[in-house]
């Protein structure tokens, strides 16, 4: 019984390691199961998937711990993509381009924030309204067809962003296609979890989520702490549009749609709470890893995608239940 209480108070301090362990599962069971799983393509898909809307996730979750939501970041990412390719298609550098789509998505994360807090509207609804308005932007960027940019040679600036990493893809038969988001997505992770784990700004954001009263009370700028947070996730979700498009060189009105939710059930199946106070970006990204590799495992075993969304929402309830259950 003792053993078991231990196990209990270890695992609630850590949520991540639950995810490692449904992450491996997966991974095996995957690997016994689906065709073609354990090839460098396969993989090196997964990785992929992960990586550009696992840079949203780690915003998500950096917020959620905080005790806020943002229900907007699909459409953030699709204003990201689309202002860096209608300034690069007006002739801007590419670098000043990627600078004006970024601090324009920080200022739609400022706006969902000072809702937020000015006027006390939680902000699952708040920013549910704005990812409607913001996908309204969207839509007007896009005039309602699919824009492509097609210059005679792509800016230096893509290679850095998301282009393939020729040498680790040509390792492999049939080659893998590695891409450097994975790198950008790694140091991402890296950084912010130092960010949340060994800095005030950190401390707070768990004494935020936590318990905002009692916080407020011990000094801390409540409102403060969550307007960077929304800053922060609005601007990591722009990156991520800026990362995709660097790929894809093309945008379209829906690109980004249904992330949001994604991003959440990334979070929460990695260990973060949906009252705030408690979680790991490195459990988020773990989450946001485990389910794209739910999602081309199920591909290879010829598993609709409608399946797919069954499993994740089942997901999403066993880690609710389960990290409730820890910390009790």
């Amino acid at each position: 019984m003792d053993r078991l209480m231990h196990l209990r108070e270890r695992l609630g301090e850590s949520p991540e390691i639950v995810a490692l362990v449904t992450l491996l599962v997966v991974f095996i069971f995957f690997a016994l199961a689906a065709p073609n799983f354990l090839t460098a393509y396969a993989l090196s898909n997964i990785l992929t998937f992960a990586s550009v809307f696992g840079i949203v996730v780690v915003g998500v979750a950096f917020l959620m711990i905080s005790g806020e939501f943002d229900l907007s970041v699909g459409s953030v990412l699709a204003v990201g993509g689309y202002v860096y390719l209608l300034s690069l298609l007006a002739g801007a550098h590419p670098l000043l381009g990627m600078l004006l789509a970024l601090v324009i998505c920080a200022f739609l994360g400022l706006i969902n924030g000072l809702i937020v807090v000015l006027t006390g509207i939680p902000s699952f609804i708040a920013t549910l309204g704005t990812l409607l308005a913001y996908r309204g932007i969207v839509r007007a960027m896009g005039g309602g067809q699919s824009t492509a940019y097609t210059p005679e040679t792509k800016p230096v600036l893509f290679t850095f962003l998301n282009a393939y990493i020729t040498p680790i893809n040509q390792l492999f038969e049939p080659a893998g296609t590695f891409r450097v988001s994975s790198l950008w997505f790694t140091g991402l992770v890296i950084v912010m979890s130092v960010v949340l784990m060994r800095t005030r700004h950190g401390n707070w954001t768990f004494a935020v989520g936590g318990n905002p009263g009692a916080a407020l009370s011990q000094g801390v700028n409540v409102k403060r702490i969550k307007l960077i947070n929304f800053v922060q996730s609005s601007f990591f979700a722009g990156l991520a549009g800026v990362i995709l498009f660097a790929q894809r060189s093309a945008m379209n009105e829906l690109i980004g749609q249904g992330l949001e939710l994604t991003a959440v059930a990334a979070a929460v199946i990695g260990g973060v709470s949906l009252s705030g106070g408690s979680g790991t970006i490195i459990g988020a990204a773990l989450g946001m890893l485990l389910l794209s590799m739910l999602e081309q495992g199920l591909v290879l075993m010829g598993v609709t995608n409608e399946v797919f969304r069954g499993v994740v929402g089942v997901m999403v309830i066993v880690s609710v239940v389960f990290n409730t259950y820890l910390k009790r």
